[in-house]
């Protein structure tokens, strides 16, 4: 994140950039593009919930005085998991599950 941004940004941990690129790689360029799209969208949603004193999306778990939220794409067969850190206006995706059906 830039100095001059003001909005909140996703990032994908080393596991879930794994995934990531294993989706794009593996022919499913289509489902990376939309979840890149999904996590952006998703980092502006928890924005504005923090900000608004509202829950953010998914289920929450507390795991090591960390608040992890899980959330699963619809149709997709796509599950993670995402911690909030609002002091750097962001959020960081973990432990994505791609599963895929042949």
């Amino acid at each position: 994140m830039t100095p001059e941004s003001r909005g909140w940004t996703a990032v994908a941990e080393l596991r879930a950039a794994e995934v990531l690129d294993a989706m794009g790689n593996s022919g499913f360029r289509e489902l990376h593009d939309q979840m890149v799209l999904f996590f952006r969208a998703l980092a502006l949603e928890v924005g504005d919930a923090i900000t608004s004193g509202k829950t953010p999306p998914g289920l929450p778990m507390e795991i090591d005085e960390v608040i992890w939220y899980s959330v699963a794409v619809p149709r997709e067969g796509v599950f993670f998991s995402y911690s909030i850190y609002p002091g750097e206006r962001q959020i960081r995706i973990c432990d994505l599950i791609w599963i895929t059906f042949d």
